[in-house]
C-alpha cells in the first residue's frame, strides 16, 4: 500500500495538473488559431498564384488584329466601256486632212527664182503657225532650224512602214519652231514644227515629201492613201 499523500500536498499536485491542461489547452488553441490564419492566407496566394499564368500570357500575347474583308465585285459589274487600251495610229497626215493643196506633185511651171520645175513633194496649206506631226514613228536622219536651201527650216525622218524603210521630208518651217534633232526617236503625231515661209518659197506653207525606200520621191497623196487604210 501506498503511504498516505497530505492534504495539502494533493492539493497542490491538483493545482499542478490544472495549470498543466490549461496550458496544453491553451497550446492547441494557438496552433488552431495559427492553422487558420495560415490558411486564409495560403487559398488566395494559390489562387493568385494560379491565376498568375494566365494573366502573364493575356499581357504578353499580342492584341489580335480585325479586318473586314470588302464585299466582292462582281465580274458583271465592272463594265468594259468604263476603260480602254490606247494604240498609237500607225499613220497620220502631217497636218489636218482637210488642209488645201496648194501645190501638187510633178512637172510645174517654177514658181519662183530658186524653186524647182519638177515638184517632189505636195504643198499643204493649213495656214502659218499650224503644228507639223511626224506622220509616222522613226528616227530623225536631218533637222535644221535655220532658214537653210530651198527647203528652208525642215525635218527628215526615216520610218518603217509595213516591212518598208521610208523617208518623209517636212519643208519651209518657221524658225525656231523645230524642237527635235538628229537620232531622235519620234512617234507617229508628235510635232516637230510649225508650219512657215522659209526657204524658197511663196507664201507659208508646209512642203511635204515621201521617199520609199530612201529613195527618189514619190506622189505622197496615194502612198499616205494606200497607209491611212
Amino acid at each position: 500500500m501506498h503511504p498516505a499523500i497530505p492534504a495539502r500536498t494533493e492539493r497542490a499536485l491538483n493545482s499542478v495538473h490544472q495549470v498543466h491542461w490549461l496550458r496544453r489547452g491553451a497550446a492547441i488553441l494557438t496552433a488552431a488559431v495559427l492553422a487558420a490564419l495560415a490558411l486564409s492566407y495560403a487559398v488566395p496566394a494559390a489562387a493568385q498564384s494560379l491565376g498568375a499564368p494566365q494573366s502573364v500570357v493575356e499581357q504578353a500575347a499580342p492584341a489580335l488584329q480585325s479586318f473586314t474583308v470588302p464585299a466582292v465585285v462582281s465580274a458583271a459589274s465592272v463594265s468594259r466601256d468604263s476603260y480602254g487600251v490606247t494604240t498609237p495610229p500607225p499613220i497620220v497626215w502631217p497636218v489636218p486632212a482637210t488642209s488645201p493643196i496648194a501645190s501638187g506633185f510633178g512637172p510645174r511651171v517654177s514658181p519662183c527664182a530658186g524653186c524647182s520645175s519638177f515638184h517632189e513633194g505636195v504643198d499643204f496649206d493649213p495656214g502659218f503657225g499650224t503644228p507639223v506631226h511626224s506622220i509616222a514613228a522613226g528616227v530623225v536622219i536631218q533637222a535644221t532650224d535655220v532658214s537653210d536651201g530651198a527647203l528652208g527650216v525642215h525635218v527628215s525622218i526615216q520610218h518603217v512602214v509595213d516591212g518598208q524603210v521610208v523617208v518623209s521630208v517636212y519643208g519651209h518651217m518657221q524658225v525656231g519652231s523645230v524642237p527635235v534633232q538628229v537620232g531622235d526617236i519620234v512617234a507617229a503625231d508628235q510635232q516637230i514644227g510649225l508650219v512657215g515661209d522659209t526657204g524658197a518659197s511663196t507664201g507659208a506653207h508646209l512642203h511635204f515629201e515621201i521617199h520609199p525606200g530612201g529613195g527618189d520621191a514619190i506622189d505622197p497623196l496615194p502612198w499616205m492613201h494606200a497607209h491611212l487604210g
